[in-house]
């Protein structure tokens, strides 16, 4: 009696075991289904490599890991770099709609590196920071800043200096989303200062030293940056004025001296869309991406890209390249 129970046991294990294995294999092939259509689902994008004058055709979401690796230090607060992939990827879907590729020229699109190139910048760093950079990108899987249903050029830059700039003053057009004020970068006590001689200035400007003291600023913005600068008959947008001379943005003064040009810069970048650096600081004091995003771009919502829908009414306030914060 004893054995035969024995002998039941063990073919209720094997029953039991057989039933495990099956269901294993079941589950194994599903989620091998589901990854499959997940990648095929997945928004392909053409990248344009500038300098190789190549071009990919990519994973959107693998692609925004490369550009908010290039775009914001991974040592930003978790906030900050959600902030950045969301606007990153606005930006791309924006530029795509428009041209159907993007580039990783500054001047146009977007700053990018290729997983070679983060092992380059990172070193032994490379695996935290790639982490911590893709978990930002996939919090935020698909989701952009819409205007009217539709994704916005969501432009960023490195430092505004206390107050970010129209994107109509830089560039003219539309305004997707106003100036606001950003009490969260230091940069409004955190001034440059640069000289330059006489002879420098006469020289990058092609004039005549003796013309030098008929130079004044002739506009301003509402945030008090650079518009035009004038000397006699010769006029220049400050966006010109700044790249002449080299300065880090528009939002400056001068000093002129019997030596030469003694000039205070604040900021960093053209300004328009999200301070980089304010977003760092919004995140260190406990602001989450959203909170963020709302400062900087106000007007406009949080939604999915696919959809047009939006996810986050609250959003919906008034408050040098292209995107790039490298400008």
């Amino acid at each position: 009696m004893r054995r035969d129970n024995s002998r039941r046991r063990r073919g209720g294990n094997w029953l039991i075991l057989a039933v495990v294995l099956a269901l294993g294999a079941g589950i194994w092939w599903y989620c091998g289904r589901q990854a499959e259509e997940s990648a095929d689902e997945q928004q392909m994008i053409l990248l344009r490599h500038s300098a190789e004058g190549t071009t990919e055709e990519i994973a959107l979401e693998d692609a925004l890991v490369g550009f908010v690796a290039a775009e914001m230090p991974a040592s930003y607060a978790e906030a900050a770099l959600q902030a950045q992939a969301v606007a990153a990827r606005s930006f791309v879907m924006s530029r795509y709609l428009a041209d159907g590729e993007v580039c990783d020229d500054t001047a146009h699109c977007l700053a990018y590196l290729d997983e070679d190139a983060r092992r380059q910048r990172w070193g032994l760093g490379f695996a935290a920071n790639e982490e911590k950079i893709r978990a930002a990108v996939v919090s935020t899987a698909g989701q952009v800043l819409l205007r009217d249903g539709e994704p916005v050029a969501a432009y960023f830059h490195a430092s505004c200096g206390g107050m970010t700039e129209s994107m109509k003053a830089v560039w003219g057009g539309t305004e997707p989303y106003p100036a606001a004020e950003c009490y969260w970068d230091g940069g409004a006590a955190d001034g440059q200062a640069r000289f330059l001689t006489r002879a420098e200035m006469a020289e990058l400007l092609e004039l005549d030293e003796v013309s030098l003291p008929l130079l004044c600023v002739t506009a301003r913005s509402a945030s008090g940056r650079v518009r035009e600068v004038s000397c006699g008959s010769r006029h220049w947008s400050g966006s010109e004025f700044r790249s002449l001379l080299g300065l880090s943005s528009t939002n400056f003064n001068w000093l002129n001296t019997a030596e030469g040009f003694l000039f205070s810069v604040w900021g960093h970048g053209h300004g328009v869309g999200m301070c980089q650096r304010g977003a760092g600081g919004m995140a260190a004091a406990g602001y989450d991406y959203r909170g963020i995003l709302q400062v900087y771009y106000g007007g406009c919502t949080v939604g999915m890209a696919s959809e047009g829908e939006d996810t986050d009414t609250d959003t919906d306030t008034d408050t040098d390249t292209a995107g790039s914060g490298q400008d």
